[in-house]
């Protein structure tokens, strides 16, 4: 009985070619980084949710947090900040301090939210958790300062 039978090395050869397929997919797709995002509950109380967002740079993974947050929870018992479609008028990053500008229909949205000073913490707790690299957080409405917080 010979152990190299040609439907032996057909098996072994599509393992093969699948474990291939799948260890070089697994290199070549892109990883995304786990953070962890704070929203006011409605009873409240604050909801920690898990989303995804790719790597990239400093700067830009900031700017993707802080759009993030802006968007809201998934959960529809949570609050939103403001306005779905409100964006950042900038966000960067330098020397270890984000600085955020955003529009001044932040402070009267069309929705039900909390007061702004709990937005400012839980995206002050937000930004400290996942970006080890900043260590202070500025928010300006409009150009002018808002919060400064160390």
């Amino acid at each position: 009985m010979h152990f190299f039978t040609k439907p032996r090395l057909i098996c072994w050869l599509l393992l093969t070619g699948i474990a291939a397929a799948l260890f070089i997919s697994y290199m070549i797709k892109p990883h995304y980084k786990r953070v962890i995002l704070y929203f006011p509950h409605s009873s409240d109380s604050v909801r920690a949710e898990e989303r995804y967002i790719p790597p990239s740079t400093e700067s830009d993974f900031a700017a993707s947090l802080v759009t993030e947050l802006l968007l809201g929870s998934v959960h529809h018992t949570a609050e939103r900040f403001t306005d779905p479609e409100i964006r950042p008028r900038s966000c960067f990053v330098r020397n270890r301090v984000l600085y955020l500008d955003l529009p001044r229909q932040v402070l009267t949205p069309k929705v039900h939210t909390p007061d702004f000073h709990t937005f400012y913490t839980l995206l002050q707790k937000a930004i400290t958790v996942n970006c080890k690299d900043i260590d202070t957080v500025y928010v300006y409405i409009d150009g002018v300062p808002a919060y400064q917080q160390s």
